[in-house]
């Protein structure tokens, strides 16, 4: 009877993992990477609850766009789920334009008197520093995604800046290269893009200018080869792709026809491009970015700045989580966060099926692409 009594006694007394206190299980999540959440919400019903809801920021890059130039809530629009997600946070830079990005890295540009100033926002962050450059004015920017940035002058004239942060944090070291005659009408739809080492700005016509950062007091010199892309187009956007190797997007008038050509850096030739062999192609801003997905409806898919209608707008919280950022609503009272399908956006199954005009389309204006893959 006593030991019945006893064993009675522990029986009742343990406490499972099921029972563990929800601001412990709390502390617990914020040690975890969102991707795990799922998996620890399976665990019982008590540790499902004090699971957030939330959108993986990660699966795809994303669309940042402004209403107002410089000033507004950043919103990113979302392809896979079909959201834009706004946080209130502003960019705080009334009067700038959105200029480049390089990963969760994003540039923004204005004059403020006689310099060019260089906004560049840390989006993981929230770090803004300024980075300004005297006397100066730039068309293009591009950064390397670590210390330089650069800026390119290719109006009526060639000049290229390029600063370099300095390791004590005690602003930038600034370069400029010298004024030289404009050889070549640059294509004001797309950035410079480095690539091996080199920064290449693509003309209107196919044709490339070349800057070496080893001889940057030469600026920019424009290439005999290749002639040009051999191709007519309306728009065209140069990047590097997730291979490695230099190419450009061709789009035809109201998005009818779209080509793709890899330079052939042996021939200095532009050739065609048949497939995206599974990858997925970002374009329509002035940051392209070719991607691998796990997405099985995205693959092999082109995705162009333009929506058939609206999204839902859901305001939210960028949260790092081990290296991991995600949007957490801040209302519970929003839709599920199932993916879409691809009919929102305007897109094209690249050597599958010919390309829809962009008739009924809306242009999501002031807009670039980011990637927060970690």
């Amino acid at each position: 009877m006593v030991m019945e009594a006893a064993s009675t006694a522990t029986s009742q007394g343990r406490r499972d993992w099921s029972s563990l206190p929800a601001d412990l299980l709390d502390l617990i999540l914020k040690r975890l990477p969102w991707s795990s959440h799922p998996r620890f919400a399976a665990a019982c019903s008590h540790w499902r609850s004090v699971v957030s809801p939330f959108y993986p920021a990660w699966i795809t890059p994303l669309l940042l766009n402004a209403v107002d130039v410089g000033s507004t809530n950043v919103r990113y629009y979302s392809p896979y789920f079909h959201k834009n997600f706004e946080i209130a946070d502003t960019l705080q830079t009334p009067h700038a334009r959105i200029c480049c990005s390089s990963g969760h890295r994003l540039m923004l540009c204005h004059q403020a008197g006689s310099d060019f100033v260089i906004v560049d926002v840390n989006l993981a962050t929230g770090v803004i520093y300024d980075l300004i450059l005297p006397e100066r004015t730039f068309d293009f920017i591009a950064y390397d995604g670590g210390k330089k940035t650069f800026g390119v002058r290719a109006a009526a004239v060639f000049q290229v800046a390029c600063a370099v942060e300095c390791e004590d944090d005690n602003g930038c070291r600034c370069e400029f290269s010298e004024l030289s005659p404009a050889a070549l009408m640059a294509a004001p739809t797309t950035n410079p893009v480095l690539h091996r080492g080199l920064l290449y700005m693509l003309g209107v016509d196919g044709r490339l200018a070349v800057h070496d950062e080893r001889r940057h007091e030469e600026g920019l010199r424009v290439l005999d080869e290749p002639k040009g892309f051999g191709i007519e187009c309306e728009d065209c956007y140069l990047f590097e792709s997730d291979k490695g190797e230099l190419m450009a997007v061709l789009v035809g008038r109201r998005g009818s026809p779209l080509h793709i050509v890899k330079l052939n850096e042996q021939r200095m030739e532009w050739e065609k491009v048949e497939s995206l062999e599974g990858r997925t192609l970002f374009t329509g801003a002035l940051t392209t970015m070719m991607v691998k997905t796990d997405v099985k409806w995205m693959k092999n898919k082109i995705f162009m700045p333009r929506l058939y209608d609206w999204p839902e707008t859901v305001h939210v919280k960028l949260v790092n989580l081990e290296g991991e950022l995600a949007f957490v609503p801040k209302s519970s009272l929003v839709a599920g966060n199932g993916g879409a399908d691809g009919t929102k956006m305007w897109t094209c199954e690249f050597g599958h099926e010919e390309p829809k005009e962009f008739w009924e389309t809306i242009k999501v204006d002031n807009s670039i692409w980011v990637d927060f893959k970690k």
